[in-house]
């Protein structure tokens, strides 16, 4: 196993051994320490609060350590999210969710590296929905292992990103299943332009084609951190795929949709978005 794979190994032990609290304290310490050190991941931060907030954000921002403290605490919430009881959760928009489920229809929950993904997963889940989720691949077979584990721990269905994805994925949809998808981040060279905080990026074109597919709509939804343990869980209106326009067209409409959701939460909690990689490299 690769050094960044036992590095997550210990996260997720620490965080199944120590009180919540302690976890925490913890992987505040560990993420200034990775803010200081690498170097790259923190030129990456920087670019992207430089985009999200129109105006070039200085590499002692306090904001660029928040984003790494906040993705010490993600992966703590994460790996403890079976042991802990129910956290404090708020619940906006609802009625989207049940909207999007009407007639027993599937939809794509489409969210993005913001707040807790994962968590907003389980927590669905626990709302009484069947959740499959897509998980990107990691460089390291032993760190899918275990974030795989952790996900099917909690209650989810995983559906490793690969040749048999799209056949699993619109199953689900065709089951009228919840589809968890990330749409800030292209990786299979199948993308879409359009437009995300006043610049022209490329995004995963596959959400907008599932939903053509599988004629489901896209539920944009995030989970938001309000505290320690305490969420706010968003569900946006859901975005309808345009069966009577020309196929192109209709999935362009679908990814600037999920790009105007997506590009309200990063302008509102920019310290919660956690992509270490610059989003102007997609252009």
């Amino acid at each position: 196993m690769r050094p960044r794979a036992l590095g997550f190994q210990l996260v997720q032990w620490l965080s199944a051994h120590l009180p919540l609290r302690t976890a925490l304290q913890v992987a505040d310490i560990a993420s200034d320490v990775q803010w200081r050190c690498a170097a790259t991941d923190r030129r990456a931060v920087q670019s992207n609060l430089s985009v999200a907030l129109g105006a070039s954000v200085p590499d002692t921002s306090p904001l660029i350590r928040d984003v790494f403290r906040n993705f010490g605490r993600y992966l703590v919430e994460f790996f403890r999210a079976h042991q802990l009881p129910q956290p404090e959760v708020q619940i906006e928009g609802y009625d989207y969710l049940l909207q999007a489920q009407r007639d027993r229809r599937g939809a794509i929950m489409l969210t993005g590296h913001l707040g807790n993904w994962e968590l907003g997963g389980i927590l669905v889940r626990r709302l009484g929905f069947p959740v499959a989720a897509v998980a990107l691949p990691h460089g390291d077979p032993g760190m899918n292992r275990l974030f795989n584990r952790q996900r099917e721990r909690c209650g989810m269905t995983v559906i490793p990103l690969g040749q048999t994805a799209t056949h699993r994925c619109l199953a689900v949809l065709k089951a009228g299943g919840l589809l968890g998808l990330l749409g800030d981040w292209e990786l299979t060279g199948n993308s879409i332009r359009t437009t995300l905080l006043g610049q022209t990026v490329s995004l995963p074109r596959g959400p907008a084609l599932l939903s053509l597919r599988g004629r489901a709509p896209i539920l944009p939804t995030f989970l938001i951190r309000e505290g320690a343990w305490k969420f706010r869980l968003c569900f946006e209106p859901p975005l309808w795929p345009a069966s009577r326009q020309p196929i192109e067209t209709s999935l362009r409409a679908l990814a600037q949709g999920y790009a105007g959701a997506l590009e309200r939460y990063i302008k509102r909690f920019p310290s919660q978005w956690l992509l270490f990689r610059p989003i102007m490299e997609t252009r």
